[in-house]
């Protein structure tokens, strides 16, 4: 249960934030391009076996960090590993994998409907991020939208990129709820400017009180 003030903070909220991968959609789309696309072109370009390229493809990626922007940017690994391809071509390639989790349609309509404003924080690039709601219809739910390194060449790992969006909607951080899956990213650091965010554990494997096992909990929750 919240405390009294814990209450008073969830029930002033007027945005709701949500990630996306690993939150609204599950992690085949996005594995399956970094893990499966990538290494197999690097496999058939440097005519060696697709193990061999996975384990150097992931090397690359390690040496960059998943806290620079690079990391996510699709056209840039393809242009260092001299692969002959567009961005679009590939993500176009794995399109059918994207999937919403099971509970995701009928959990963001109900909270549209409640009156809460949805938006969208991620540290996908434009290309993953609008092919992804365009393909599983949630574009529907959402005022808006950003990409954290298309739309501010920034990732979530500082609060910088939390600060711009409250600014860019005209809320203070107690006006928004942040949801997501990285326990840093999505709520560790959205805490440190006053943002209550809920980490969502789709295991089950970790309690507390802000952490959830589904979006119906976190909505269950408000």
């Amino acid at each position: 249960m919240f405390t009294d003030r814990e209450a008073e903070n969830v029930s002033r909220a007027k945005i709701l934030s949500f990630d996306i991968d690993g939150t609204i959609t599950d992690m085949s789309f996005v594995n399956s391009v970094w893990l499966q696309g990538v290494p197999a072109l690097y496999s058939l370009k440097n005519e060696i076996p697709f193990g061999e390229a996975l384990s150097q493809v992931k090397f690359e990626y390690d040496k960059i960090g998943r806290e620079k922007i690079e990391w996510y940017d699709l056209g840039y690994w393809l242009n260092k590993f001299k692969i002959n391809m567009r961005p679009e071509q590939l993500l176009d390639s794995f399109v059918d994998r994207i999937h919403v989790f099971e509970e995701v349609h009928e959990i963001l309509e109900k909270l549209k409907n409640s009156g809460y404003k949805l938006i969208i924080i991620t540290n996908a690039r434009r290309e993953f991020l609008d092919l992804e709601m365009n393909k599983t219809g949630t574009n529907r739910y959402f005022e808006n939208t950003f990409s954290s390194p298309s739309d501010f060449k920034l990732t979530k790992n500082g609060t910088a990129v939390y600060k711009k969006v409250c600014d860019s909607c005209k809320i203070s951080p107690i006006e928004m709820i942040h949801v997501g899956d990285d326990p840093e990213f999505d709520f560790e650091v959205p805490k440190q400017i006053g943002i209550r965010a809920f980490l969502l554990d789709r295991t089950g494997t970790k309690t507390g009180q802000f952490i959830i096992s589904s979006l119906k909990e976190f909505a269950d929750k408000l």
